[in-house]
C-alpha cells in the first residue's frame, strides 16, 4: 500500500469509524487502531525496502561508473605515457639531426673556404704574386692568405658572410704583420663564399678593408697596386 492508499483510508473509512467506536464500542475502537497501525507499519516497511532498493542501485550505479571513471583515467594516463615518450623520441632525433645539420653546414663552410682559399693561391701564382698561410709570429693574431708581391703585401681573411669579428682580424693582423716585420700591408682582403650584407661591407668600407666574393678581383687590385708603386 502506498502513502496515498494509506492516507486515503484513513480519510474515508478509518476516521469515521474510529469516531463511532470510541462512542459506541471500544473494542472495536481497538481493533481499529491496531489494524491502522499495522497497516502504516507495512506502508513504512514497503517505502524502506523500496529505499533500501534504491539505493543499492544508485549505489551500485555510482560503483559502476566509478570503476568506469578510473578505466578512462587508466587508459588516459597510458596515453599520455605514450605520447610523451614519443614527443621524448622525438625531441631526441630532432637534435641529433639539428646537431647533423649544423655539422654538415659546417663541413660544407670549410669546404667551400678551403676551396676559395686554393683558387685564390692558383691564381697567385700565375700571375707572379705568392700566397702563404696567414701565420705572421707565435701568440700574434693570423689571417688566412698573405700575398706578396715585387712591392706589395695584401692580408686576406676568409669567411662565409663575412662580419665585425673578421674586420677586426685583420686589423689586428696587419698591427701584428707591421709591429714583426716593420712593413705595413698596402691592402687587406676580406674574401667571402656567400654573399655579405650591407652592414658587413659598410664596416670594412671604413675601416679600410675591400670586401669581395671574387678572388680574381684581389689579384688584378693587387697588379694595378704594384704598377702604380
Amino acid at each position: 500500500m502506498s502513502l496515498e492508499k494509506a492516507k486515503e483510508l484513513l480519510e474515508k473509512e478509518v476516521r469515521p469509524a474510529l469516531w463511532y467506536a470510541l462512542e459506541k464500542n471500544p473494542k472495536m475502537a481497538s481493533e481499529l487502531l491496531s489494524r491502522m497501525f499495522e497497516e502504516v507499519l507495512a506502508v513504512i516497511t514497503k517505502v524502506d525496502q523500496d529505499l533500501s532498493q534504491r539505493i543499492s542501485e544508485l549505489t551500485e550505479n555510482v560503483n559502476k561508473l566509478s570503476k568506469r571513471v578510473d578505466d578512462i583515467n587508466t587508459q588516459l594516463s597510458q596515453r599520455i605515457s605514450e605520447l610523451t615518450e614519443n614527443v621524448n623520441k622525438l625531441s631526441k632525433n630532432v637534435s641529433t639531426l639539428a646537431s647533423t645539420v649544423g655539422r654538415l653546414d659546417r663541413r660544407y663552410a670549410k669546404l667551400e673556404e678551403v676551396e676559395l682559399r686554393q683558387t685564390l693561391r692558383d691564381l697567385c701564382f700565375n700571375r707572379g704574386f705568392e700566397a702563404d698561410r696567414g701565420f705572421i709570429a707565435r701568440g700574434k693574431p693570423a689571417v688566412d692568405v698573405i700575398i706578396t708581391g715585387r712591392k706589395t703585401v695584401a692580408l686576406v681573411e676568409i669567411a662565409m658572410r663575412g662580419g665585425s669579428k673578421d674586420i677586426r682580424q685583420l686589423l689586428m693582423a696587419s698591427k701584428a704583420y707591421e709591429e714583426i716585420y716593420n712593413v705595413k700591408p698596402n691592402i687587406l682582403f676580406l674574401l667571402c663564399v656567400e654573399e655579405p650584407d650591407e652592414l658587413t661591407v659598410k664596416r670594412a668600407e671604413k675601416k679600410g678593408v675591400v670586401v669581395t666574393m671574387r678572388p680574381g678581383e684581389i689579384v688584378r687590385t693587387m697588379e694595378k697596386i704594384e704598377k702604380s708603386s
